[in-house]
């Protein structure tokens, strides 16, 4: 028998799903989701949810007072609003309207998600005391949304005491979430190198300080950070993914630029990388006789789940949908997600996995122009983040 708030989630279904295929016919990207933002406030407004003014030109936040007597706790919600760049191929009727841009990372359903859990905390304001922030963010793709938010005031007045978000998964079930306590995401830097020495003719090395070749030997170096002066248990990854060298097959170029990207889940690890990277560079530039410049630009931190939101949001999951609803996934990941800004102002908090693949089904990862959000898990989101709010803000 479905719970009630299943019951509840299941009688908005049809609402989020249109929401949802509008919204993937109709996508945006990043720090462009005016026509999102606008429906968002549009729908809040039309729930007796209170929409509070932004200085933002796109993202929404949304309050709603519990009515019931008790604590004074602050719950925030947040789904990201943003497209990516890519064509898409899935075919369905309710395809990408706009050349060259799709949803292929579930956040229309993400959107629809929320909105059905505004519309049925709404209806259920004596039934829970404190106040939810729905968060309506853009820009997650450019990792610059969160901060944006932040940065807005999204997270004061009342003050967040606590923060979840919920990302659709292929390698869950429809009808399950997936969980991870702790250290699951990773933070997301980007760093550039240019070597600079004197050029020449490519018959004559000799008569050169070459750059490129130097270029060439840090790119291979730095990979000796992760395998030899880290410890093997700990996730880093030190990827060089641009190298821009040269004009004329013939001429040794004076300078080289290459960038690319540091991955840690382990934040005093990742304040110590580019003081290893420089020592690396420095003394490859030496041997060369050439000189290098490192530009480090730390971007999001990594995603720290707290444990005891993890348990709290799997115990509503279990009691929202029923036994077997929730999955310890198999390991973190090393991607990033900008929701880690949000922890970063946050007591405390935690990102989950929303189940997004029939059984026996084929999964098709995110960012890929066949991904298309399964309309299926919506109710099950729904209920999700519900109970949730209802179980902490009791």
């Amino acid at each position: 028998m479905a719970s009630e708030i299943m019951k509840k989630a299941l009688e908005v279904e049809e609402y989020a799903r249109n929401i949802r295929r509008w919204l993937h016919e109709n996508p945006e990207l990043g720090m462009e989701e005016h026509e999102a933002t606008a429906l968002v406030k549009k729908e809040l407004a039309g729930m007796g949810v209170e929409v509070v003014p932004l200085e933002t030109e796109v993202g929404v936040l949304g309050l709603l007072k519990g009515e019931k007597e008790g604590s004074d706790t602050v719950t925030a919600l947040r789904a990201d609003m943003d497209a990516l760049p890519v064509v898409e191929q899935t075919g369905v009727p309710y395809a990408s309207k706009k050349e060259g841009i799709m949803h292929a990372c579930g956040h229309d359903g993400h959107t629809a998600v929320l909105l059905g859990t505004a519309k049925v905390l709404s209806s259920m304001r004596d039934r829970f005391s404190g106040t939810v922030k729905f968060i309506f963010q853009p820009g997650e793709e450019v990792l610059i949304g969160a901060k944006t938010m932040v940065e807005a005031g999204v997270l004061e007045n009342p003050q967040v005491d606590t923060v979840a978000a919920l990302h659709t998964w292929p390698y869950v079930e429809v009808g399950k979430i997936g969980v991870w306590p702790g250290p699951y995401m990773a933070s997301a830097d980007k760093f550039t190198v240019k070597m600079t020495g004197s050029g020449g003719h490519g018959a004559y090395p000799h008569r050169a300080k070459d750059a490129l070749l130097a270029a060439a030997h840090a790119v291979v170096a730095l990979q000796n950070i992760v395998s030899r002066q880290i410890d093997a248990l700990d996730k880093v990854v030190i990827s060089v993914c641009m190298f821009n060298a040269g004009k004329a097959f013939n001429v040794i170029p004076e300078d080289v630029t290459f960038s690319g990207t540091v991955r840690c889940q382990d934040q005093k690890i990742r304040e110590g990388i580019p003081k290893k990277m420089e020592e690396i560079l420095q003394g490859i530039s030496a041997a060369f006789g050439v000189e290098a410049e490192l530009d480090y630009i730390f971007g999001v931190p990594p995603v720290v789940n707290a444990p005891e939101v993890i348990e709290l949001i799997s115990k509503s999951a279990v009691e929202a949908i029923g036994e077997g609803a929730v999955e310890m996934l198999d390991k973190p990941a090393m991607s990033s997600e900008d929701f880690s800004v949000y922890l970063e102002k946050v007591p405390k908090g935690a990102f989950f996995r929303l189940g997004n693949t029939e059984p026996g089904a084929e999964p098709i990862h995110p960012h890929n122009d066949h991904f298309n959000f399964n309309d299926r898990s919506i109710p099950y989101g729904i209920a999700v983040l519900s109970q949730f709010v209802l179980n902490k803000n009791k």
